[in-house]
């Protein structure tokens, strides 16, 4: 499929959008700070300079960063907010305030609606990956994100001998990656909503930055991640040591390596600290696949107000 230069802006734009609110949030980056010229983050994603510098002006416009000419592009100097995300982007504030009056809710009112667009019910999601720390991974993220009440299934569940679990039946939402939600698809009723969680595939800011330091030590709990690990850091692989819980010594990394901890080593190792600098959790499902979700969501609160 052709990707046309809009969407190639807007995939730019959300990379480079998540790479500074994470940065900054991790304390690589500073408000003020300056970012990558166009041209060089066009010769990482392999784009026309035109179109990155035009991907930058999304992301002046929501003031995520201010383009200072003759200068360069740097992160937006708005003070922190108490409570407020780690960048305050003023100009997404005001078109998202500007939507709902267009819709019909004053701004003052804004706040409210979406909550309750998104927490006046909870809806259950079955979620089917093929390792622990994937399980934990996605079923976190769908809980702390998005609301979801979550509950993992192992891949053998698809093809049980007595057929798929009643608990993936009777889900409102049930969630895998490929090739799982292809098997999913067949093996359930046709009127079942089956989501394909994309994953990203990008580098974060805070791993690129402590890839550069040194090699970043990734921990997880079940050696079956190790293929998706594989093609999630290929071209990196020597920037990388994956170690896994209760087989590899962590008493091998270093005291001033970064290290990424999945969800399911946090959970097993109940509060124990290991060596290295701990790199907070990574979100990773795509724009695309978060959309979908929400959209199941939001459908699903609405119902519920209506009949209430």
């Amino acid at each position: 499929m052709t990707v046309t230069p809009r969407r190639r802006r807007a995939d730019i734009a959300e990379t480079l959008r998540r790479r500074i609110v994470t940065a900054v949030s991790a304390g690589l980056s500073r408000r003020g700070d300056r970012l990558p010229s166009a041209r060089e983050v066009a010769a990482e994603f392999d784009a026309d300079p035109r179109l990155v510098l035009a991907a930058y002006r999304i992301l002046a416009r929501e003031g995520l960063v201010s383009i200072r000419r003759r200068s360069g592009i740097y992160v937006a100097a708005v003070p922190e907010v108490a409570g407020g995300p780690p960048v305050v982007a003023p100009g997404w504030l005001v078109d998202t305030l500007t939507a709902g009056l267009e819709q019909g809710v004053a701004a003052p009112k804004l706040g409210e609606w979406l909550r309750r667009c998104v927490t006046t019910r909870r809806v259950r999601v079955a979620v089917v990956a093929g390792s622990e720390d994937q399980l934990e991974s996605f079923c976190g993220e769908l809980r702390d994100d998005y609301g979801f009440d979550a509950v993992p299934f192992a891949p053998e569940a698809i093809d049980r001998p007595g057929g798929v679990p009643s608990e993936i039946l009777n889900a409102e939402l049930v969630a895998a990656p490929e090739p799982y939600a292809a098997a999913l698809r067949r093996a359930l009723p046709a009127e079942s909503r089956v989501v394909t969680l994309e994953l990203r595939m990008d580098i974060d800011a805070v791993w690129r930055r402590e890839m550069q330091r040194g090699p970043l030590y990734i921990v997880i709990s079940d050696r079956k991640t190790m293929p998706f690990l594989e093609r999630s850091m290929a071209g990196h692989a020597s920037a990388v040591r994956t170690l896994v819980l209760g087989q590899d010594d962590l008493g091998t990394i270093p005291d001033d390596a970064g290290v990424y901890l999945s969800r399911a080593v946090r959970r097993r190792l109940d509060g124990k600290s290991v060596r290295g600098r701990v790199l907070p959790p990574a979100r990773t499902f795509t724009t695309r696949t978060a959309r979908e979700l929400l959209a199941v969501l939001v459908q699903a609160n609405l119902n519920a107000m209506t009949a209430s």
